[in-house]
């Protein structure tokens, strides 16, 4: 089941977000976060008290979770996006995580679809998101389900991470 998160859930996103640190930790490094600098236990709060955080939960335990609102880094009006809309009319998909625990069972695939759902009923126009140049199996589930990519830029990732990232977008 997905659902809005709440504040009993902090400790298993960030678990979450644990696991991922600990697993590239060992070699498997897509997503080039850092621990300690994003994502973090303040990153999670923060969605969740401004309620657009939401989890992914089986059987009582929390093994994705995901942060959906209209914000674009400032990064994102310097992007030659394909289907240009107003502020109000995109939906950003944010920090996206699955439990390494939990790879090949498609939660990635249920997350995306549930952020596509949420935009049409918020009448969106375009969802847009970015991920490492270097988180190749990411890129390849977006493009896999009617994402484009729209470009590549450098950034300063949430202020915190030096990092390329590539920008994708997907028309609804």
């Amino acid at each position: 089941m997905i659902r809005p998160a709440t504040a009993a859930d902090l400790d298993a996103i960030c678990a979450v977000y644990s696991e991922i640190f600990a697993q590239e930790r060992e070699g498997v490094c897509y997503s080039q976060w850092r621990e300690g600098l994003y994502p973090t236990r303040a990153t999670a709060e923060k969605g969740v008290a401004a309620g657009t955080m939401y989890v992914l939960e089986e059987d009582g335990r929390v093994l994705a979770s995901v942060i959906l609102n209209s914000f674009q880094p400032k990064e994102y009006y310097e992007i030659p996006w394909l289907y240009p809309a107003a502020d109000e009319e995109v939906l950003v998909i944010h920090t996206l995580c699955v439990s390494p625990a939990a790879k090949g069972r498609g939660l990635g695939t249920r997350m995306v679809d549930f952020a596509t759902g949420a935009a049409c009923g918020r009448g969106v126009k375009v969802i847009r998101l970015d991920t490492n140049v270097k988180n190749t199996p990411a890129q390849r589930l977006y493009q896999k389900h009617g994402w484009r990519l729209a470009g590549s830029h450098h950034a300063l990732h949430e202020g915190a991470l030096d990092t390329e990232l590539v920008y994708l977008e997907r028309r609804l």
